[in-house]
């Protein structure tokens, strides 16, 4: 997770992000990593999406690949919001370890609050993972009836978009590290190793249909 507001990938140059990416803050870290490289996936769709719009050979898929071209640019902007969601996320959890512990009341208090913002901050990298998963299915699409001479670009964005998921995933399980409520570390822990089984799933198919074509 990231930890200061200001650090938005939409607001600075790429070479800058990596430049904090790269630092010794604490932030950016994983979470905006993965978010970046989640719109990097869907910047791809929309790059095969572009590529076959508008050209003879594909115009049975036209209406397709217009619809695909909308979801793929809805997922980058959403990708980049689910880093202010992630930054919001740390920031609770990091207040909530500064309260203040000295009496049985106050420790009790900063437990509560710990366990719900470690609970909160769980949100963010499964929304990240399951925006991946629809970034999977337009890639694709994108492989099977896009331009074929931008299929390697439909196999990128799907490694990317898995790359998303396994990498937000972490961020899910060092949180539940921490939570004790075991009903919901249970649960958590089965749609977490859901969404990491089907976005390997697909991305293997993709890759194996894209190869197919080269």
């Amino acid at each position: 997770m990231s930890e200061q507001t200001d650090l938005d990938p939409r607001n600075q140059k790429l070479g800058d992000f990596l430049e904090d990416l790269a630092s010794s803050k604490p932030a950016p870290g994983g979470g905006s990593a993965a978010a970046v490289a989640g719109a990097l996936g869907a910047a791809l769709s929309s790059m095969v999406a572009n590529l076959t719009l508008g050209k003879e050979k594909y115009k049975e898929v036209e209406s397709k690949f217009e619809g695909i071209l909308e979801r793929a640019e809805r997922l980058r902007n959403e990708f980049l919001e689910a880093v202010e969601e992630d930054v919001k996320a740390y920031n609770e959890v990091m207040a909530a370890y500064g309260l203040p512990k000295e009496t049985e009341e106050e420790k009790e208090k900063r437990r509560e609050t710990l366990q719900s913002a470690l609970k909160g901050a769980t949100r963010p990298p499964f929304k990240m993972a399951e925006l991946a998963d629809e970034v999977l299915e337009l890639s694709k699409e994108c492989a099977l009836s896009g331009n074929t001479h931008a299929v390697t670009d439909a196999g990128a964005s799907a490694i990317l978009a898995e790359a998303t998921v396994r990498t937000a995933l972490l961020n899910v399980d060092i949180n539940l590290s921490s939570i004790s409520d075991s009903s919901f570390v249970d649960e958590k822990r089965r749609k977490r190793k859901d969404l990491s089984e089907k976005a390997q799933k697909k991305a293997e198919e993709i890759v194996k249909i894209m190869d197919g074509k080269i």
